[in-house]
């Protein structure tokens, strides 16, 4: 019954995949060639050293925004910048309820010290609703959160592109050096 589950999962996800590549769908839609040259590229779903570096990078660009659309944002940016979809989507959950607090102050304490070291390009806007306290307080760490959140997904993409590209390097040069043969020990002539 497994068997057969799967196989039919099999043969209707294929039937799906060929009727969104088919020729005449791609030339009647834009969209659909859209969707088709993004979404269902095999490299965007198979990880390769650049598409895992990348759907990495993305991924915590996105995770430290603290959205509440996360995952859609981290698809559509992998999708567009045709990255690894999956690695981009499951960096998503690493802001999760139990991560919340840390990285949201980690974000405002980051976005108040730009505002302070650079200025507030807001400023202006925000003195409008200076007379109820409680609303200029939180407008103030809702800038603040957006700011440090954008910086610090900018200062982490880079480095988690780089980590996770050297790291898979490194790794296939293992797997390469551990699949050799084993050379026998040549004797010498006193053997």
């Amino acid at each position: 019954m497994v068997d057969f589950a799967k196989g039919y999962f099999r043969r209707s996800i294929f039937k799906t995949y060929r009727f969104f590549k088919h020729p005449r769908k791609l030339k009647t839609s834009p969209i659909m060639r859209w969707f088709a040259r993004h979404f269902l590229d095999k490299r965007v779903w198979k990880p390769t050293q650049h598409t895992f570096a990348g759907g990495m990078a993305v991924g915590l660009f996105v995770t430290v925004q603290l959205l509440p659309i996360q995952m859609p944002t981290a698809a559509i940016l992998a999708a567009i910048f045709r990255v690894n979809i999956p690695i981009a989507i499951a960096l998503c959950w690493l802001s999760n309820p139990a991560t919340l607090a840390p990285i949201g102050l980690l974000e405002n304490w980051m976005g108040t010290w730009i505002m302070h070291k650079f200025g507030d390009p807001t400023a202006a806007a925000a003195a409008i609703v200076e007379e109820h306290e409680t609303l200029a307080r939180g407008i103030q760490f809702a800038k603040a959160m957006f700011l440090g959140g954008v910086f610090l997904g900018g200062a982490l993409a880079p480095v988690g592109y780089v980590l996770s590209y050297l790291t898979w390097g490194a790794i296939d040069q293992w797997n390469k050096f551990r699949r050799q043969p084993d050379l026998p020990l040549e004797k010498g002539p006193d053997a």
